[in-house]
């Protein structure tokens, strides 16, 4: 996955409102963490804040789908909030060398 200098700008102002208005993880999306906290809502079977903010997030970034769709022919098996979450879990926001 290429990166771009505006894509790295928007991710570390989305993990800074993340950290200080949300109190989350500093190195933690917003979108990743409303699927994380979201999935946790969903096992207790009620509509929480991160329920409701995953729905919203992946709702936003619908146009993101559309272009995921347009470059590969069919529509992403997850939606936008599962994607960051997988991302980070695979810890693709770190440069090659960091990683595992």
């Amino acid at each position: 996955m290429s990166r771009s200098w505006g894509h790295e700008a928007f991710v570390s102002v989305d993990q800074a409102i993340n950290a200080w208005v949300f109190a989350g993880y500093a190195d933690e999306t917003i979108s990743a963490r409303c699927y994380r906290l979201g999935v946790r809502d969903l096992a207790a079977g009620k509509w929480g804040r991160w329920r409701i903010g995953q729905a919203f997030v992946d709702w936003l970034f619908w146009p993101q789908d559309l272009l995921i769709r347009v470059g590969t022919g069919e529509w992403p098996g997850v939606r936008h909030c599962q994607r960051a979450w997988g991302a980070e879990f695979a810890r693709l926001q770190l440069p090659p060398e960091y990683r595992p």
